[in-house]
């Protein structure tokens, strides 16, 4: 039964951030049948539910974002609310073997449904293959289905980003980054995370590089050398992809160029709003509507992008704050502070350009994370002792 909850986690993981086979179930279903399969494998399994103050906190939060979202959208949403975060408490009463066997095979399966994505997206740079038709989305133009890829049909980039069976190169690449981190990029320890690196490589998204460096340079610089070595091979590939014809190329302009400023936009990768969103969010400032989202004061149409403000306008302040406490409420306590306090940073920079705190993505790889730097930094206090 321990094998069954091992697949129902990595399937709600990709269920979760919309691999594209699931989208055609409403999502409440969805989450029914996660939970219920989480439920029911772990009835089988030696571990007692242990009621604490930190359990309790969480509990706190996921009542408040569920009576939150009900008085916000009805009671479908509110219940749905509640079923993508109801999984953290499970994963919290895991003992630590659990945990290090769920997250090795959560990462190699990922991994192994990446490697036929890759190969597909490889070839069909190059050589038209025969699909299973398109796939059509509400938002997104048509895809080319090969299954386990799904190839957009913008002909905006410069060259086709790598999505994998994600809707966008941002989900798949947020996923991979997040696994990364909670495998603390031990790449001798999971060579599976080489299949994950040349999937963020190619999705060619800014969030996902910065995710995957920041959370190296917050994990693995703990030297002035390696911190000069990191430098100095970054400002290497900046200069290169600069320089290289004249700029004229896809690194550069795809993401370079992305993290310029730009006197009216900020960052200009970071622009992740439709005008008509800023002037909104900025009218909402000192008003109630921050705080309980602007749903009943505005044409929701006109709104439209990824990001803190999207989440605000939508679910308002209250929500944000409550999904922020339950994020803090799982920390255990006596963690790994330098582990725990990066992967919370990582959280956050990444709530701040694409905002879906309730994705298992976020949740899965957050928990399993920090608990098990925890349990290994007592083991080795125990072995230390002795």
């Amino acid at each position: 039964m321990w094998t069954i909850f091992k697949i129902v986690n990595l399937w709600w993981l990709l269920t979760s951030t919309f691999a594209w086979p699931m989208l055609a179930v409403p999502e409440m279903i969805l989450a029914i049948i996660a939970n219920l399969g989480m439920l029911v494998s772990l009835s089988f399994q030696p571990i007692k539910f242990n009621l604490d103050a930190r359990t309790g906190w969480v509990l706190v939060a996921i009542t408040g974002l569920t009576l939150w979202h009900t008085w916000l959208d009805g009671w479908p949403n509110g219940v749905t609310t509640a079923l993508q975060y109801f999984p953290v408490l499970y994963l919290m009463q895991l003992p630590y073997d659990y945990l290090k066997d769920l997250l090795k095979f959560t990462t190699k399966w990922y991994a192994i449904l990446l490697i036929p994505a890759l190969i597909l997206y490889w070839i069909v740079l190059f050589i038209p293959l025969p699909s299973m038709g398109t796939f059509e989305h509400d938002g997104y133009p048509p895809f080319i289905n090969y299954i386990f890829y799904i190839k957009n049909t913008f002909d905006g980039f410069r060259m086709e980003r790598f999505n994998a069976f994600f809707l966008e190169p941002g989900h798949q690449a947020i996923v991979s980054s997040f696994l990364m981190m909670a495998n603390r990029f031990d790449f001798k320890k999971c060579p599976w995370l080489i299949v994950l690196m040349i999937a963020i490589i190619f999705s060619l998204s800014l969030a996902g590089y910065l995710l995957t460096l920041i959370g190296f340079l917050l994990l693995k610089i703990n030297s002035v050398t390696k911190a000069l070595i990191t430098l100095g091979s970054v400002v290497a590939i900046v200069l290169g992809a600069i320089l290289w014809d004249g700029g004229d190329n896809t690194l550069n302009e795809m993401i370079i160029a992305r993290m310029e400023y730009d006197k009216s936009e900020g960052i200009k990768g970071n622009n992740r709003f439709f005008n008509n969103t800023d002037f909104v969010f900025n009218r909402t400032l000192g008003t109630k509507y921050f705080w309980i989202s602007t749903k009943s004061h505005s044409n929701m149409k006109l709104i439209g992008g990824a990001g803190y403000k999207i989440y605000i306008l939508h679910y308002g302040m209250v929500s944000a704050l409550l999904a922020l406490m339950l994020y803090l409420s799982v920390i255990p306590s006596r963690p790994n502070l330098r582990y725990t306090i990066s992967f919370f940073i990582l959280i956050a920079l990444c709530f701040m350009q694409r905002a879906y705190p309730y994705w298992y993505a976020w949740l899965f790889p957050y928990i399993v994370g920090i608990y098990m730097a925890k349990d290994e930094k007592d083991m080795q206090k125990a072995i230390e002792s002795n």
